[in-house]
């Protein structure tokens, strides 16, 4: 198993071979999403993608840093081109979240689950994030940048002074865990299945999507809103826009934006596979 980044072992495995705006691997860069904005700004064809070793402002949602020591981890953001922002934007953070569960199925990690709306755990700790950063045209095309950070091989110093409980591969396989590029490859690969599924509004998109919040749903949660409000109640699902259903003292309320923590702190899912 070796961890250095291998931009031609990556181009190899992928299944469309190299993208027409190209496979782009930096060994540091401020964040992988801000340099695929300002690509999108100078023109370049889409789709394309970014892959880093290290960033120096990893971003995730709200603003937050993320982590992203070198030779660690797996951050990278692809951009893909949809025709209407309305070809299943709102529920494309959640799909990407099972496009993560399924790369971590493919190389042997089943008991991952979805939490509302962007992060993906194993068990209460946290294995990686989506953030989707959309440019839309009135009434026309959108371009969208689908960010992931893929906790590979987190060091112990860096997961330490994290107030996230965290995992990542090597510690759930073991020894036994797949090369960084391969899990690279597999990632992109199924990014691009499912902004596919997306694009052409897949009926099975929904099922999957359920699937993997079903860790979540019927269980007692916080919701924390960007206008600072808190509140508690069971979660029901989400609606066709991928907005969380949460029952609130006997009413359901729909959530587009928030966070969301389980109010058990022993909660512990069983594993979701597809």
């Amino acid at each position: 198993m070796t961890n250095k980044l291998d931009k031609h072992r990556i181009v190899q495995a992928l299944q469309d071979g190299l993208f027409p705006g190209g496979v782009h691997v930096f060994d540091t860069i401020d964040s992988t999403n801000d340099w695929s904005l300002a690509e999108i700004k100078r023109g370049r064809e889409l789709p394309f993608v970014c892959i880093a070793d290290h960033q120096r402002k990893g971003r995730g949602r709200r603003g937050r840093h993320w982590m992203s020591p070198s030779n660690a981890n797996i951050y990278l953001s692809l951009v893909w081109h949809f025709e209407s922002a309305a070809q299943g934007l709102g529920l494309l953070s959640l799909a990407q979240g099972v496009a993560v569960i399924r790369t971590l199925n493919q190389i042997g990690i089943t008991d991952a689950w979805l939490k509302w709306p962007n992060d993906v755990l194993i068990k209460n700790n946290k294995i990686a994030g989506i953030l989707v950063e959309a440019r839309v045209t009135p009434g026309g095309p959108c371009r969208a940048v689908i960010g992931i950070g893929l906790n590979y091989h987190m060091p112990e110093a860096v997961a330490a002074e994290s107030k996230v409980r965290w995992t990542d591969v090597v510690h759930v396989i073991g020894g036994t865990a797949p090369d960084r590029n391969v899990v690279v490859a597999v990632l992109i690969n199924e990014v691009v299945t499912m902004c596919r599924q997306c694009q052409h509004r897949a009926s099975t998109l929904r099922d999957e999507l359920a699937l993997a919040l079903a860790a979540l749903t019927d269980k007692q949660v916080c919701v924390s809103t960007e206008a600072g409000d808190r509140v508690t109640g069971k979660v029901l699902g989400i609606n066709a826009t991928g907005e969380l259903r949460v029952l609130v003292d006997g009413r359901e309320r729909c959530f587009n934006s928030a966070d969301v923590s389980l109010i058990s702190p022993h909660f512990s899912p069983g594993g979701v596979e597809y």
